[in-house]
């Protein structure tokens, strides 16, 4: 079959979309077209995917105008599948399906709802949040397929007909990183660290761990926390700043953004994993990131949020790390001092990740459940031409 995947705001090179869903259904054979935002990459083909570009919208205003690029530019394409991850590009999908388009899949990334919500006043919010739910639950009814990025978000659809299968954000299985380049390790340096990979920033635990490192160089001096990745909520320049002003440059390593295949190695260079999302928004008490699968999988423990259901059931079940009060520095210093100063834990709860990512959270898995639900909408042929 073809397959267009739609994107308002996932970049070429996403995890997910590119890596995870593109390259699995162009190994399966499929014909595969991504249309989303231009970036950095701008070539027309990459392991088989084909790129489409929309302009890059940066405003609320820019991602509705972007439902009428999305749509127009994959009408054109005449798919037959259309896989949307956010609201916006769902609707696009729509729109193709209503002037003749193909079959929609909506792979539901976040709890939509109540993230739309936070565009309004905090006194509307929950109404906003219950009417967004309430148009999200009548698109279902246009929609030929749901995939969920995890078990909880199965509630919002319960009653409806759709069918609807887990997909969640695992990764492909491999062995962890032993070889860690020369320039990675130039970069990061030596001694006892932790890392925090992906977006940060103040609703992601970042004052936070500047307070817990203040309190955990007092017992491991040259403790180092790696912070990988782009610093997106809030102002990177007034966090180091702050980390200058607690005397600490010494002690934090900022590397920005790194392509998707690097990440295992600088996560290989640490001790601990951290996920430090702060509480107040239903998408963190509901997360699951990839980033618990890059620690998991590198053998690493993982440091989580005690409230976070996905992940802290993962880690439990998997006995895979320690899960704190994240609010509170002081515990989350005292669990990286213990997992520092514990080699032989550590070890246990880092072997413990693996061998749960080897048998159940890997991408080999869950790819089975998406090519299924892929393969039962259809089997037109998948020689449709690019256009």
């Amino acid at each position: 079959m073809k397959i267009c995947l739609l994107s308002v705001y996932h970049e070429a090179f996403d995890k997910r979309m590119y890596h995870k869903i593109a390259r699995s259904l162009v190994g399966a054979d499929h014909l595969v077209v991504s249309i989303c935002p231009q970036g950095a990459f701008d070539g027309e083909e990459r392991d088989g995917v084909h790129f489409r570009y929309i302009p890059r919208a940066s405003t609320l205003y820019e991602r509705l105008r972007s439902v009428f690029y999305l749509a127009a530019a994959g009408r054109k394409e005449e798919a037959d599948i259309y896989i949307a991850p956010e609201p916006e590009s769902w609707v696009a999908a729509m729109l193709i399906k209503a002037i003749g388009g193909g079959r929609i899949v909506y792979d539901m990334h976040e709890h939509a709802s109540s993230k739309f919500a936070r565009y309004f006043p905090a006194a509307v919010r929950t109404p906003a949040a219950h009417i967004t739910q309430w148009f999200m639950r009548r698109f279902a009814g246009y929609t030929d397929h749901i995939l969920l990025t995890r078990e909880s978000f199965e509630t919002v659809w319960e009653g409806l007909d759709t069918p609807r299968s887990v997909v969640i954000n695992s990764n492909h299985r491999q062995a962890p990183c032993s070889d860690i380049p020369p320039a990675v390790r130039e970069r990061v340096g030596r001694g006892p660290s932790v890392i925090h990979q992906g977006l940060f920033g103040d609703i992601r635990g970042s004052w936070q761990l500047l307070d817990a490192m203040k309190l955990v160089v007092r017992t491991i001096p040259d403790a180092r926390c790696i912070i990988l990745g782009e610093y997106g909520y809030g102002s990177l320049k007034q966090y180091r700043q702050a980390v200058a002003n607690a005397g600490l440059e010494e002690n934090f390593v900022f590397i920005d953004t790194v392509p998707y295949e690097e990440v295992p190695a600088y996560v290989a260079t640490a001790q601990v994993g951290l996920i430090l999302f702060q509480p107040g928004r239903l998408n963190h008490t509901l997360a699951m990131p990839h980033k618990l699968f890059d620690y998991m999988r590198e053998g690493i423990p993982v440091i989580a949020p005690d409230f976070a259901v996905e992940v802290a059931h993962i880690l439990d079940q998997a006995d895979a790390g320690i899960l704190v009060e994240i609010t509170d520095s002081g515990a989350i210093a005292a669990a990286i001092i213990r997992l520092l100063e514990d080699p032989a834990l550590s070890e246990r709860l880092g072997k413990n990740g693996q061998a749960a990512v080897d048998t159940s959270y890997n991408w080999e898995r869950d790819e089975v459940t998406l090519l299924r639900a892929i393969d039962s909408l259809g089997t037109t042929s998948t020689n449709a031409p690019l256009v």
